[in-house]
């Protein structure tokens, strides 16, 4: 994408609203033990929301989107040793700039569960979760744990002995609001940290719009 406008709305869109593989798995396991129609209703609203913030971003962010031009190539046969050659420049890229600050973010994270932030920062969150969500208190942890995995965060919150209502609120919650950590390295260095900043702040009000519409929608039985 050729601008800085159409990068930060592509970004935002595919970390709001496209799960990744693992999560969609969890997604299909735990909350298809209640039935597939809730499976249904959280890809639905990912769906919805995906349209919808995409043309407010497309409606309020200043500038225009250019003409997608891409001369094709002409086909050949590619070369074995060529392919090998830049597979192994970008494993070794990832390796070298993603790897360290994966296993920071990580530990980071871990430091914070062990010194008791993590569940010091669900107490004071509790507030939004059980007030606007419905959700129980203990949702909160799973969630904040979510940015360092979403897929396991979700199979957390299936030991909670949710309803299905709750379950898919804080589903739905959980897919769209902090990326994880992967994620996270891959919007600071695209967008910057400002840029990624604004496109954090605009995944935490789709999340938390999302999940008390939902709610509200699943409390008068639509």
């Amino acid at each position: 994408l050729d601008s800085a406008r159409e990068r930060f709305i592509a970004a935002t869109l595919i970390s709001v609203a496209v799960p990744c593989a693992g999560l969609q798995a969890m997604i299909i396991g735990a909350v298809g033990e209640i039935g597939m129609k809730w499976v249904a209703v959280v890809y639905g609203t990912l769906f919805l929301s995906w349209l919808i913030l995409g043309r407010l971003l497309h409606t309020l962010l200043p500038g225009y989107s250019p003409e997608l031009i891409v001369e094709i190539p002409p086909y050949r046969i590619p070369s074995m040793k060529a392919m090998g050659m830049k597979l192994w420049m970008r494993v070794r890229g990832f390796f070298l700039e993603a790897v360290p600050l994966v296993l920071g973010g990580i530990l980071l994270i871990s430091f914070m569960d062990a010194a008791g932030i993590t569940a010091f920062l669900s107490r004071i969150l509790a507030p939004v979760f059980s007030g606007l969500l419905g959700l129980p208190a203990q949702a909160a942890g799973p969630i904040l744990l979510g940015i360092l995995r979403k897929d396991v965060a979700v199979g957390m919150l299936a030991t909670l002995g949710l309803s299905p209502a709750q379950l898919v609120v804080a589903t739905i919650t959980l897919s769209m609001t902090f990326p994880c950590i992967a994620t996270f390295i891959v919007l600071w260095r695209e967008l910057g940290g400002r840029r990624m900043a604004a496109s954090m702040g605009i995944m935490i009000v789709s999340a938390l719009t999302a999940g008390v519409t939902v709610r509200l929608l699943l409390s008068l039985n639509i």
